[in-house]
């Protein structure tokens, strides 16, 4: 199978019938995507690489057991099918980051507008992306709905949601620089505007 794309997590590969397999990485291959994405190893040394992975192993298991259990219409998670603790398989959709490549800033900005209300819809079934990072943890289906893709960072419990939203995740460096830089600003005064709650 061809491989789509790779994380710390999971290697994606296309199944060539409209989905496609997540499976979990091997811990060599976690520790190459750690290397690749770590340097200069200042924020993330080297030595923390176990830690990383095993955190990582935890998270996602916890999270498949959760979209196993959520209240959430199958299709707003890309209809997945589990095939085991960690292995799922989903419907093969556009990742927002390829997605925002060809659209107008105007539109660009809709489509933050729609992944907000869709972030609402998750908060109301007590689900939410750890990082909610927009562009490579959220897709288009071929519906032009927004859908949540990447499911081994999920949080749950509704204190755990509140105090992590609380901490405005979506102004990290790594989501606001992965957006295309005319929606940027947009992107966090929406995103404070629809959930930054002031302690």
């Amino acid at each position: 199978m061809k491989v789509l794309g790779r994380g710390w997590q999971y290697t994606v590969y296309d199944m060539r019938n409209g989905r496609v397999l997540k499976k979990y990485n091997t811990r060599f291959i976690a520790y190459c995507m750690m290397l690749h994405d770590c340097f200069p190893y200042i924020k993330y040394p080297v030595w923390e690489f176990p830690k990383y992975h095993k955190r990582c192993k935890m998270e996602a298991a916890e999270s498949i057991q959760k979209i196993l259990h959520t209240t959430l219409k199958s299709w707003m998670i890309g209809n997945p099918q589990t095939r085991n603790e960690l292995d799922y398989e989903q419907d093969a959709v556009i990742p927002l980051r390829k997605y925002f490549k060809h659209l107008t800033p105007e539109e660009g900005k809709k489509i933050i507008d729609a992944f907000i209300e869709f972030n609402k819809i998750l908060i109301k079934h007590s689900l939410i992306d750890r990082n909610f990072l927009i562009t490579d943890n959220f897709a288009i289906d071929v519906n032009k709905n927004i859908i949540l893709i990447d499911l081994g960072e999920l949080y749950s419990d509704a204190k755990q949601i509140h105090n992590h939203i609380a901490k405005r995740p979506w102004m990290s460096f790594d989501v606001v620089n992965s957006l295309p830089e005319s929606l940027r600003d947009y992107f966090v005064e929406k995103m404070d505007e629809n959930f930054y709650i002031k302690s």
